[in-house]
């Protein structure tokens, strides 16, 4: 299990309506010998499949994860592997050490507005971590990774085009809503397209590349408890959009 940095919060965000909530280190410690498991089975998963050598499949998954975020998502779109099967298979993993930090049940309660899981781990994972750490029942809604697609096609984080989904279902413009994520590609995406980030950074130990303020980044905290000493005044209706950046993505 790895070990939970405290540090002092900073930044400010303005009170949102809704709050897109990431799961894997940031609401539990995913940075464990628990993740290196799922990644041998995946590796061995994808050498089966292609019928690759152990190397080859080993940078194929580091490959088509720093390209699209999720593995799965390059293994789908070139080689037209069940995403579903995949998951499934190399999800199957021992979670009896996962465990939260301080009062994480409460920390979200406390979030004002409609709390949306966002993650892109599959439902039953999903559903086994949260049920463990006793958060299973406090948001509003959910979007695994098996309800992470656009007009039927994959699209799970960073997608703008799930993000714009997301929020339109839920009747929520980009500047009332705010994403806490650990992951700084999926805060770049949704702050190019208008909302509040926070990079949460309590169970993902950054190196250097974090040490000075990025421009995508609005807060950074270590636990969701440090969320309530951040929010500002609530959004008012005539707030100003912020000037959208023009934005590339293949997957929108």
């Amino acid at each position: 299990m790895s070990s939970f940095k405290f540090c002092q919060p900073s930044g400010s965000i303005r009170r949102p309506k809704l709050w897109l909530i990431d799961m894997d280190d940031t609401l539990y410690s995913a940075s464990s010998g628990m993740f290196h498991q799922i990644h041998v089975l995946m590796d061995r998963y994808i050498e089966k499949a292609l019928q690759l050598s152990p190397e080859q499949a080993n940078r194929l998954r580091k490959q088509y994860w720093q390209q699209y975020g999720v593995t799965f998502y390059g293994l789908w779109l070139h080689h037209g592997i069940d995403p579903h099967n995949f998951l499934t298979q190399t999800h199957n993993v021992d979670i009896e050490s996962v465990k939260t930090q301080g009062k994480m049940r409460q920390a979200v309660l406390s979030l004002p507005g409609q709390r949306i899981l966002f993650t892109n781990a599959p439902e039953q994972f999903a559903d086994r971590i949260l049920r463990k750490i006793h958060l299973l029942d406090v948001f509003t809604a959910q979007y695994r990774v098996e309800q992470m697609k656009v007009f039927g096609r994959w699209s799970p984080k960073p997608s703008a085009a799930m993000i714009k989904k997301v929020l339109a279902t839920h009747g929520v413009a980009p500047q009332e809503a705010c994403i806490i994520d650990d992951n700084l590609n999926n805060l770049k995406i949704a702050h190019q397209l208008g909302l509040q980030t926070v990079l949460c950074t309590g169970w993902h130990h950054y190196g250097s590349e974090i040490a000075r303020p990025i421009a995508y980044v609005d807060a950074r905290i270590a636990h969701l408890r440090d969320i309530a000493r951040l929010i500002r005044k609530p959004i008012s209706a005539t707030l100003t959009r912020r000037r959208r950046p023009r934005f590339l993505n293949p997957r929108e």
